[in-house]
């Protein structure tokens, strides 16, 4: 026993002061970065916002939901008459490779109405960009947009199988300018 402490004291003491001095400044390499998952700093920035069918009878309250601007409403009327909320604000989606984003909790009015509801940029090659919304049911439906990858691109693309008492949900698409 006593040759064992006598051997930790004096390995203490003699490990002690090299441990001491790689902590100079001298003698310490800086950290190398880890592998970055985000994207590049000179992709521009994604933004999503999810349109909900609202029930005709109830009163729009605009003083506590996001606008919907004139060319997402253009759209959707297009193909659907009914009324429209805006269940989210603009959400920037992440635009890292293994990246996905929450966009909204699936909650109305205080309620559960859906799943939660992500994104992901699951392709993006050849000018263009794939995106995928995931969520709105257990199952997992989902809807697939394709637009072009460059600022000022935009869609609004009806998520069908998500379909709801009162019309198709709706996920509106733009593209801003790249951040420097």
């Amino acid at each position: 026993m006593i040759r064992f402490l006598l051997a930790v004291t004096v390995l203490t003491y003699a490990i002690t002061p090299i441990a001491l001095s790689a902590d100079e400044p001298g003698n310490v390499r800086p950290a190398q970065p880890a592998a970055s998952r985000s994207a590049p700093a000179n992709l521009a920035p994604i933004y999503i916002k999810i349109i909900w069918p609202d029930d005709p009878a109830t009163p729009a309250t605009e003083n506590d939901q996001p606008n919907i601007e004139s060319w997402i409403t253009k759209s959707i009327e297009k193909r659907n008459k009914g009324n429209f909320r805006a269940v989210t604000g603009w959400v920037p989606l992440a635009l890292g490779p293994f990246d996905a984003t929450d966009l909204w909790d699936g909650r109305l009015d205080g309620a559960h109405c859906t799943c939660i509801v992500g994104a992901d940029v699951f392709e993006r090659r050849d000018g263009s960009m794939k995106i995928r919304i995931n969520g709105w049911s257990p199952g997992g439906d989902h809807v697939i947009a394709t637009l072009k990858d460059e600022p000022g691109s935009r869609e609004v693309v009806p998520v069908t199988q998500a379909k709801k008492k009162h019309g198709v949900p709706h996920v509106a698409i733009f593209i801003g300018l790249p951040v420097d």
